[in-house]
């Protein structure tokens, strides 16, 4: 995902998630809080798809994007509103070093179990609860350009029918920062 798309992603949850004030400074509409809702109430990609907030984030990324996008890319774009929609604070942590780190005891925020969940997702729809899930567990706060090149990048990989090297692999990434992040007292 290169930096217009990662641009276009965080305006549109921006809209959605910063005050009136902030908004204004940045030149940005705010979208219309039922948007926020219908999103999170959806179940799955194909009723995200059917949302005017979906519809507002689709509309915001390039014409090349778009005009050439596959049901993948789709589905792909979907799962990205239908995660961030549940991310309330834009924090400095991506979502595995999130996951990995210390709550009030020495215990990760996520266990290692549901993060391994998460890393052996077949479905996307499935991908799109387990993320939910944890983005809950999280207090809806992770750096949100950095989720959404994670989902981007899982969309990708899910699609190949060869797989990448090891270290490129989102969930090897995801396993590397969990367990630094665990390792930190």
């Amino acid at each position: 995902m290169d930096s217009t798309l990662q641009h276009s992603v965080l305006r549109w949850w921006q809209s959605m998630y910063l005050s009136p004030n902030e908004l204004y400074k940045k030149g940005i509409t705010p979208a219309p809080n039922a948007q926020k809702a219908q999103l999170k109430r959806c179940r799955d990609l194909d009723a995200v798809m059917l949302t005017p907030g979906f519809r507002a984030l689709w509309q915001s990324l390039p014409a090349p994007i778009t005009e050439h996008a596959t049901s993948n890319d789709m589905e792909c774009w979907a799962a990205i509103a239908g995660a961030l929609v549940h991310v309330k604070h834009d924090s400095a942590h991506n979502l595995a070093t999130a996951a990995g780190s210390k709550a009030q005891s020495d215990k990760s925020r996520v266990s290692e179990l549901r993060f391994a969940q998460l890393q052996d997702t077949k479905t996307p729809d499935e991908f799109l609860r387990r993320l939910r899930r944890i983005l809950h567990q999280l207090d809806h706060s992770v750096l949100v350009s950095s989720l959404a090149k994670d989902i981007y990048q899982w969309f990708g990989e899910h699609s190949q029918f060869y797989p990448r090297q090891a270290d490129k692999r989102i969930t090897v990434q995801w396993a590397m920062d969990y367990y630094r992040a665990a390792g930190t007292k």
